[in-house]
């Protein structure tokens, strides 16, 4: 059974800052209960022994929490763009992007748009509408 702590190839130890992948050995996360708990970043808790953890979430100005999901939102170069409703954020040896018009996190062809599009968009249009 593999770490409880590994997920989608990032360590998720509470020791951590953020979710990291420069921390993980295959041969470690994904072995036995004996060759993970060694780790340093390993931590026994009540969420580890059952099994479930909450994730690492973001929290806006607003005070919504977004989870991640590695696959489809982190990326590993910065993102460029001009729209001034585009936030970044570092995130485990990668990045997330945000727009602050929808207060969501924007999947990586999202991202791709709003670096060379963002003059175009339907939000970035309707936000300034109204400043």
């Amino acid at each position: 059974m593999p770490c409880p702590l590994y997920r989608n190839g990032l360590c998720t130890s509470p020791k951590l800052s953020s979710p990291s992948s420069s921390v993980t050995s295959r041969q470690r996360c994904l072995g036995e209960e004996p060759d993970y708990m060694s780790c340093s970043y390993y931590v026994e808790t009540q969420s580890t022994s059952t099994g479930s953890l909450t994730g690492y979430t973001l929290e806006t100005a607003l005070g919504r929490q977004f989870k991640p999901y590695v696959p489809i939102h982190v990326i590993a170069s910065r993102p460029k763009s001009e729209c001034p409703y585009f936030k970044i954020h570092d995130y485990g040896g990668g990045y997330l992007a945000q727009c602050r018009v929808v207060e969501r996190l924007l999947t990586r062809s999202e991202i791709k748009l709003c670096e060379n599009y963002w003059k175009t968009c339907p939000f970035y249009r309707q936000a300034n509408k109204y400043t």
